[in-house]
């Protein structure tokens, strides 16, 4: 390692022309990479939905939809406005009154069921098919376009329209929370820092940091919407110690030794401390890979990429502008405005029993409380009531009732099985109107006689669909037994169907995620475990270390519980991970340095000093990581994220309050098993 730090001091032109290039080459590569919107895709590929929609965009060239409601009772004008839209580039078709009733007659004459499907007082209801997936940029400039050609009051919805509203959301409000973050977490490291230049420094280092994750998310293809709005605050959030770490450790050298010589000692020194810090971070977001669902993959491979990018820039870079700055350290000193924890310890390590019966008490609920938390997984859930599609999709919803597309794919058959099929469909509780080959012509019309057009919306050499008005929400218990009931109703006609649609998406989410959060916890536990036993070389102290964050864990996931609400599913499953692995380095810190000082104080001496050692520190990082997540959790009107960075966020001043008044309650405790269990445990002086 010293010849390393020795080859980094020795030659910062060099380091300073690499970065300079990997910088470009970063510009480059996040022009190469697409968001992707859909969380869907991210399902396995065998999910029967998953299946279904990739049959309908192959064989019927159908993928996204929407709804669009215009207010006119003109069916003339709603006509001629379905011409209009058919002929907008990245449009399949588009499905209105005319195409189930002949709209020259009298509307008396009308069919009842057929009608209010598409006609309520003054509004008229078109069904719109794309081309595209609802979240490709075809599709997107589809809706634009549609918006621009109707001057009359109308309101479009669906899930096209959810994502086009999502992503023009995530487009605007990047950049408002990225600055916000940066202002707070500059304010932070002014508070804790002994210059007024440090910060800056840091930030330049963490800055190119985050700049080669995001160019070298190109190995990928696609990132989750999710990752993208996330991944770069979470990155600056948990990485920021390194920095501040070895800054720190190279300012004490200066006291002893010149420059060079400082930083040499100084990259030696810190390399194990931070190293260990990052490792046990990339296991907890590693941890998320192995999920089916793979969102999991996805952000895990983007944030462990990114803390260990921000680790090899800390190594390298950070020396390099650090020696070139050090002058301007020394013009701009100011004092230390964080608080220490100088009259503080004392009091955290006096009523050490007290706070192990209040974590003894709260960790029932805590467990019961997380343990039954509700999640919802609609897309259109995560974004604020006042946006666009969701406003667009109450109005709908309004004038003609809950309401959303399924639709089941089967081989084709018969006239007489399909029909069959289609009755025993049209029978379902939940189930409004059943589109199919046959329901739309007359029964009585020869096979010979069916139009072309009908065909080619209806079947393909090889399928069929029946298009299903589902008359619930998208999800739920009540739509999971409709959807059940068509599946077993199909599966009695055909060996061979696929259910697809919204709901029967986020059916499939439920079914793969639900195995995934244990799968997450007991993954990310035995690796960090791993890491701590072979770290302090002990079998009891994993057990302590990581019981005190676990049970930081269940009191974060526990509040929302208690307070009534529903968590998006991916923040349910990944937040286990993400805390444990973030915030398991402020216990590593403390056991750290109260190991060391209990080779001569007495335990209690040695709890007190720990805190000291580590208070500043510590209240730092979690300080940055609690500003950085919570700045884009009040900003950003995506709930999904606001959701995320929230628990992150939380969870980082819990896990900082347990450290400091559980941990050295256990350690104490528990110092005569330690001393049995750790290879090397100092003997406590008496």
């Amino acid at each position: 390692m010293r010849s390393f730090a020795g080859f980094i001091v020795n030659h910062k032109r060099f380091i300073l022309v690499l970065y300079a290039v990997l910088i470009i080459l970063s510009f480059i590569g996040m022009r190469m990479i697409s968001i992707e919107y859909d969380l869907g895709s991210y399902l396995p590929e065998g999910m029967k939905s998953v299946v279904g929609k990739d049959v309908l965009q192959k064989e019927f060239g159908i993928s996204g939809s929407a709804k669009l409601m215009v207010k006119s009772s003109n069916l003339a004008y709603i006509e001629a406005l379905k011409a209009d839209i058919k002929n907008i580039s990245g449009v399949k078709n588009v499905v209105s009154l005319g195409d189930v009733e002949d709209i020259m007659k009298q509307e008396d004459f009308f069919d009842e069921k057929l009608s209010t499907r598409f006609r309520q007082g003054d509004y008229n209801l078109l069904q719109i098919e794309f081309s595209q997936g609802d979240h490709d940029k075809a599709t997107q400039d589809a809706l634009h376009e549609i918006n621009r050609i109707i001057p009359e009051e109308h309101y479009i919805g669906g899930p096209a329209a959810v994502s086009k509203t999502m992503q023009d959301t995530v487009a605007r409000e990047l950049v408002y929370y990225s600055i916000v973050a940066f202002v707070i977490i500059l304010i932070i490291l002014f508070l804790s820092s002994s210059s007024y230049f440090e910060p800056i420094l840091f930030f330049i280092v963490l800055g190119v940091a985050i700049l080669l994750n995001m160019g070298t998310n190109f190995i990928f293809g696609r990132i989750s919407s999710i990752t993208y709005s996330v991944a770069s605050i979470i990155q600056l959030a948990v990485s920021m110690d390194y920095s501040i770490f070895l800054l720190h450790r190279f300012h004490e050298e200066l006291r002893t030794r010149n420059k060079k010589e400082a930083m040499i000692e100084a990259i030696e020194k810190t390399f194990s401390s931070v190293s260990a810090s990052a490792l046990t971070t990339i296991c907890g977001f590693l941890a998320l890979v192995p999920m089916r669902y793979g969102i999991g993959k996805d952000m895990g491979l983007v944030l462990a990429k990114g803390v260990f990018l921000s680790l090899v820039s800390v190594l390298t870079l950070l020396p390099v502008l650090a020696l070139a700055a050090e002058d301007r350290f020394k013009s701009y000193k100011h004092r230390v405005l964080m608080p220490s924890f100088e009259r503080s310890a004392r009091h955290m390590v006096r009523f050490r029993y007290a706070a192990l019966i209040v974590s003894l008490i709260i960790m029932i609920p805590a467990f019961l409380g997380q343990s039954r938390l509700t999640y919802y997984y609609s897309t259109e859930k995560t974004l604020s009531k006042s946006s666009e599609a969701v406003v667009a999709n109450k109005q709908i919803k309004e004038v003609f009732g809950e309401g959303s597309e399924l639709i089941l794919i089967v081989p084709k058959a018969d006239r007489v099985k399909l029909n069959s099929l289609s009755d025993k469909l049209k029978q379902v509780e939940g189930i409004g109107a059943v589109d199919g080959l046959y329901s739309s012509v007359d029964e009585t019309l020869p096979e010979i006689l069916i139009p072309q057009y009908v065909r080619d919306r209806f079947e393909s050499e090889r399928y069929t669909y029946f298009l299903m008005d589902l008359r619930a929400g998208v999800e739920g218990e009540r739509t999971r037994a409709i959807l059940k009931t068509i599946n077993d109703i199909a599966s009695g006609y055909f060996e061979e169907h696929y259910l697809t649609g919204e709901a029967s998406v986020y059916q499939d989410l439920n079914t793969v995620t639900s195995r995934d959060f244990t799968k997450i916890n007991i993954i990310s536990t035995a690796l960090i475990a791993l890491i701590l036993v072979i770290t302090f070389r002990s079998i009891s102290l994993p057990l302590i270390l990581i019981f005190v964050i676990q049970l930081g864990i269940w009191v974060n996931l526990s509040i929302p519980y208690f307070e009534g609400l529903e968590l998006n599913f991916i923040s349910f499953i990944i937040i286990g991970a993400i805390q444990l692995g973030a915030t398991v380095d402020y216990a590593i810190l403390f056991t750290s340095r109260y190991k060391e000082n209990l080779s001569s104080m007495k335990p209690t001496e040695a709890a007190e000093q720990a805190i000291k050692d580590t208070g500043r520190s510590v209240l730092t990082s979690a300080l940055i990581l609690f500003a950085g997540t919570l700045s884009v959790s009040y900003i950003t009107t995506i709930r999904s994220a606001s959701e995320l960075t929230l628990l992150i966020g939380r969870g980082a001043l819990i896990s900082l309050a347990l450290v400091f008044l559980l941990l050295p309650a256990l350690l104490l405790i528990f110092n005569k098993v330690i001393k049995v269990t750790t290879l090397g445990w100092p003997a406590a002086r008496k």
